[in-house]
């Protein structure tokens, strides 16, 4: 990678595992920090919850604050009968429609979880309508004493964030950023992680394979995992290879992952 995003080498870790699947929706941290902290705020949450599952088996106390605004169980509902349809005309086999039937328990049985709520909420930096939820707001809900990880895969509106995430930075003891479109945004996420590095270290960063790299080796979609300098000072020992065997796997499992490294 070029050397100007030698700002992007993370700190040596020896608390790294992997969280949630070995596939898009899995994620390195810090496993102490996991296991001590209050509240996991997720903001993103898709067709996949592993993470925050795994996350429950490490943590028994977390409390779990979802934010996704376009989740909801009309899309498995849809799929159901459309198999269903399938089924009775004879185009499909009975494990077709059963495997979409079991996507809809999964996703039922989920938010029945005692730890977890759901808030079908857009994350925004500015409230507009009556579901949108600035990260005020978010915060508002959460204790003044107590320490969050948050996780943030919103698909670019992660850049207009920062300034209020930082507000709260003395409750935060982890974030977990997923950066897109970088081939785009190179300038502000740049800008963006030199401000989040004023208070927090980059203990783990990964490409994500469903996005190419550019010319300069930066990834166009990149996941990288902070620590509160509170909880990790900077040891000046630095990882400079990546992926990382056992702990990284490619998001999408039918490509080859994005291999990088950093210069001295």
């Amino acid at each position: 990678m070029d050397k100007k995003f030698n700002f992007l080498k993370p700190l040596k870790n020896q608390n790294l595992i992997r969280v949630g699947r070995e596939a898009d929706g899995g994620y390195i941290v810090d496993e102490k920090v996991v296991a001590s902290v209050d509240y996991l705020i997720s903001f993103g949450m898709g067709s996949d919850w592993s993470f925050e599952l795994d996350y429950i088996k490490i943590n028994k106390k977390v409390k779990i604050f979802m934010y996704d605004c376009f989740v909801s169980k009309k899309p498995y509902i849809k799929e159901i009968l459309k198999y269903l349809k399938r089924f009775l005309t004879f185009r499909c086999k009975y494990n077709d429609l059963k495997i979409r039937i079991t996507l809809l328990k999964n996703y039922l049985d989920f938010f029945k979880i005692d730890s977890v709520k759901f808030y079908q909420e857009k994350i925004t930096n500015i409230k507009k309508n009556k579901n949108d939820a600035d990260i005020d707001k978010v915060f508002s809900r959460i204790p003044n004493e107590k320490k969050v990880v948050l996780k943030i895969d919103i698909e670019g509106t992660e850049f207009k964030l920062i300034n209020d995430i930082i507000k709260y930075k003395s409750k935060i003891a982890m974030i977990i950023f997923e950066f897109h479109c970088l081939d785009q945004n190179e300038e502000i996420f740049t800008e963006a992680v030199k401000k989040i590095k004023k208070d927090f270290n980059i203990i783990h960063i990964h490409g994500n394979n469903h996005c190419e790299k550019l010319e300069s080796g930066l990834p166009i979609a990149l996941e990288l995992t902070f620590i509160n300098k509170d909880y990790q000072k900077d040891s000046g020992e630095y990882v400079k290879k990546f992926p990382i065997k056992n702990l990284d796997y490619p998001n999408n499992p039918y490509k080859e992952d994005l291999f990088f490294s950093f210069s001295d």
